[in-house]
């Protein structure tokens, strides 16, 4: 997982700023392929290692799209200079 995040955020870092909401979008996906993969892998036998390791790699990939673009939106939706504001209610 830890590699999978690594490799994806040195190619594709730069991009985050480009398309925000079309990076949050496959953040969500990202994930739901993850964890689809996860209730799969019990079903997968002999390539059950495998299988978690995609899950994983997807939801480590997925924790650092939607990190990357959290600021940006968390900016977008700060219209009084409340960005903390908005951030702890994001978060409760």
């Amino acid at each position: 997982g830890m590699v999978g995040s690594l490799v994806f955020a040195s190619t594709c870092g730069r991009k985050f700023d480009a398309n925000v909401k079309a990076w949050r979008l496959f953040a969500d996906l990202i994930n739901n392929v993850g964890l689809f993969l996860d209730m799969l892998a019990p079903l997968a036998g002999r390539y059950f290692l495998f299988v978690v390791c995609c899950a994983t790699v997807c939801k480590a990939m997925c924790g650092v799209a939607a990190g990357a673009t959290k600021a940006a939106l968390t900016g977008h939706f700060a219209l009084r200079n409340n960005a903390a504001d908005v951030q702890a209610k994001e978060s409760s």
